[in-house]
Formats: C-alpha cells, sequence, structure tokens
C-alpha cells in the first residue's frame, strides 16, 4: 500500500523536466556551472585573501562615496531644487546596491560556502544579475529623458509649470524601480519550476529560457532608450539659443558632455556582462574553451564595481554642482532660507555699492548749471574752468569721435 501511495503521489521535483540550478552553489563562488547535476571544479575562496579584502575596500567606498554625493546634493537648495540633481540621487541610490547589498552579501557566500540561506541565494542571484543592471539603466534613462525635455524647452522658449515639474520628477524617480519589478519578477520567478526536497540544500529545476529572457530584458530595453535619447539631447543641446529663461542656466554644450560620459559608463560597463552571461547560457559543454567564460565574466563583475565606485565623480562636469563646492549645508526645505554663500554673496554685491554711493550724491550740487546740460560731454565741462581763451582756438578742446 505504501508503494502505491508513492507512485500515485510522485515527486513534483522528479517528475519536473529541466536543467539543474544550485542557487547556494553559485553564489558561494564566482562562477560555477551546473549542468545536469554535474557539478564542475569549483573556484571558491573562502578566506580573507587579498582579492576579498579588495572587494570589501570597493564596497566600502561605493557607499561612502555615494553618501558624499547624496548628501550635498540634498544638503544644498539650490541643487535639491533642480529635477535633474534629485534624479542624480536616483543614480546614486542604485549604485549603492552593489556596495550595500551586492558585494558584502558575496563575500558572505564566498567565505562561508556551507552555511548559504537558500532565500538570501536567490535574492542576491536576482539582485546582482538582473534587477540592479536593470534599475540602473533605467535611471540612467529617467536622467537623459529630463535633460531632454530641458533642452527641448529651452529651444522652444517654454516653461514648465512648478506642479508639472513637480509631478514629473516624481514619475521619473519610481518608474526606474516599477519598470524593473514589473518586467523582471514574474518571468524571472517564472522560470524556477520546482525545488528539491532536501530543505538544507537550494537545487531547483528550472527553464533556462526564462533566466535568458530576463537577462535580455534587464538590459536591451533601456540601453537602447539611453543610447537612442542621448545622442538627440547632446545635438538639441547643441542648437540651443544663447538666451534662456531657466535659472540656475545649463551652459550651452554641458548636457551633451554629462549625456555622452554617463551613457559611456552606464551601457559600455554593462554590455560585457550581459554579453558573457547570455553566451554562457546558451553554450553547454565541458571543454576548456567554455569554461574560460569563467574568467571573463569575473573581469565583466570587475568592470560593473569600477563602473560604481567612479561614477560619483562623473556629476562634477556639472557647472553648478562643482560651484556649489565649499558651501555650508542646509537642510532646511523652506524658500527663504537661502544657502549662505550663494545667495548671500550675490545679494551682497549688489547692495553694498549703493550703500556707498549715497553719501556722495549730496557733495556735487556746486553747479547746477551743468544739469541744465545734460549732453555735453564731460570734456567741455572740464575746459568751462580753466582761464578765458581766445574763441578761436576752441575747436581744438572738441571731444574725439572716435
Amino acid at each position: 500500500m505504501a508503494n502505491k501511495s508513492v507512485s500515485d503521489n510522485p515527486d513534483p521535483f522528479l517528475a519536473t523536466r529541466g536543467s539543474l540550478f544550485d542557487f547556494s552553489q553559485m553564489a558561494a563562488v564566482d562562477w560555477d556551472d551546473i549542468h545536469d547535476g554535474v557539478q564542475l571544479t569549483p573556484r571558491a575562496y573562502t578566506s580573507w585573501n587579498a582579492l576579498n579584502i579588495v572587494r570589501l575596500g570597493l564596497a566600502i567606498w561605493i557607499i561612502c562615496s555615494h553618501i558624499a554625493i547624496i548628501v550635498f546634493v540634498l544638503g544644498k537648495q539650490i541643487l535639491r531644487t533642480q529635477p535633474k540633481n534629485l534624479l542624480i540621487v536616483n543614480v546614486a541610490v542604485v549604485n549603492m546596491l552593489l556596495g550595500i547589498f551586492v558585494l558584502p552579501a558575496k563575500l558572505h557566500f564566498i567565505l562561508n560556502p556551507d552555511d548559504v540561506s537558500c532565500n538570501l541565494a536567490i535574492a542576491w542571484d536576482f539582485i546582482a544579475n538582473y534587477f540592479q543592471p536593470s534599475v540602473a539603466l533605467f535611471a540612467v534613462l529617467s536622467l537623459v529623458f529630463e535633460r531632454f525635455v530641458y533642452v527641448y524647452t529651452e529651444k522652444r522658449q517654454r516653461k514648465i509649470k512648478p506642479v508639472a515639474q513637480i509631478l514629473g520628477t516624481i514619475v521619473l524617480l519610481i518608474v526606474p524601480w516599477v519598470f524593473s519589478c514589473l518586467f523582471l519578477l514574474p518571468v524571472f520567478f517564472g522560470g524556477l519550476l520546482a525545488r528539491a526536497n532536501d530543505p538544507s540544500s537550494c537545487l531547483y529545476k528550472t527553464d533556462d529560457h526564462f533566466f535568458l529572457a530576463t537577462q535580455l530584458l534587464s538590459f536591451i530595453p533601456p540601453s537602447l532608450g539611453v543610447f537612442i535619447l542621448a545622442p538627440f539631447t547632446g545635438l538639441l543641446d547643441c542648437l540651443r539659443p544663447k538666451s534662456c529663461f531657466y535659472q540656475p542656466l545649463t551652459p550651452k554644450g554641458e548636457s551633451m558632455t554629462v549625456t555622452t560620459v554617463v551613457t559611456l559608463f552606464s551601457i559600455f560597463a554593462e554590455a560585457p556582462f550581459c554579453t558573457v552571461r547570455i553566451l554562457m547560457m546558451r553554450l553547454e559543454c565541458n571543454n576548456p574553451y567554455c569554461t574560460r567564460f569563467s574568467e571573463a565574466l569575473t573581469v565583466t563583475w570587475w568592470v560593473r564595481i569600477i563602473k560604481a565606485a567612479v561614477f560619483p565623480f562623473v556629476w562634477l562636469f556639472y557647472t553648478d554642482i562643482r560651484d556649489a563646492m565649499g558651501c555650508h549645508m542646509d537642510f532646511s526645505m523652506s524658500d527663504g532660507d537661502m544657502d549662505s554663500d550663494e545667495e548671500d554673496e550675490f545679494e551682497l554685491k549688489q547692495t553694498e555699492p549703493k550703500e556707498l554711493e549715497e553719501p556722495k550724491k549730496p557733495e556735487e550740487p556746486k553747479e547746477p548749471e551743468e544739469q541744465k546740460e545734460p549732453e555735453e560731454p564731460k570734456e567741455h565741462k572740464v575746459y568751462e574752468n580753466m582761464p578765458a581763451q581766445p574763441r578761436t582756438p576752441k575747436v581744438h578742446f572738441a571731444p574725439d569721435t572716435s
């Protein structure tokens, strides 16, 4: 009877057809390909070697540098009131995911390969390989789109209403996160067909086509949008008129420079990783030629990490951020609390000369006759006080027309 009940209720994991995928093993090593249950030679580092120390140092630098740029932008009212700078903060938050979660979790998996939580391993695989690249590219796309709208309205001599500007900024801040979740979550979890009965393992039967689709969706749509929109933004920025009405004014040609640099950093740093991942998913072989992709994947990972470490310096291409360096922080959100170093200094330059000129005005009523002839040049007034001279040579003292 027992054997009959077992045959009536077969194990879903054994009954499901698909590829074996062990998330714990994949997270514990740099790249450990598992095909048909046969594990290739792992490359696990289970000690604090120089490579892991460098990873930890880069994680700390990514966190500190991006926190610094976020605090600096939000601490200056002249910066945080611009939609562009708020979108820069959004890009910084996305890049911080590498330093806050991806790298520390990777170090935990590498140093403790026998103690890897299944849920944490699945979350790390989704965030590190699919979600974080997608949100980063969509956040850059939102920034490029805002610059496109800014330059387009300047060219057409139109100004966006404050309410529309606020609502548009909120939408651009939320869209990268929402779109990435809507596109990637259903497809990624659709590839998890069945889990093994062993609670200590994280072995799944999966459909590799779903993982391949998730990888393509995480890279192609946002990168294609950035790659198309960024050149148009730069072209419009070059054709923008000299007289603009936005304050503070972004210098002509600056949007083209920043969008070009951001596009290069965002797209070309993620493209090698996506390409190697897709090739490893489609090539099924155990010869040394195929296993060399593991080294290529490690290199692409380092490119992504270096991109996140260098990104805070990219925003220094904006003149308003460079000009705000060295000023005091002001976290008040009221309109009256302006920055002490920029607004106040600008007001003093206009008011102080007026106060100095006011006491000089009552000292000049000596010759009221001069007020009747304001059109007479100053050189005539100088020679009127001189001793009387013949009229004939007076022509030589006429003002020089040149």
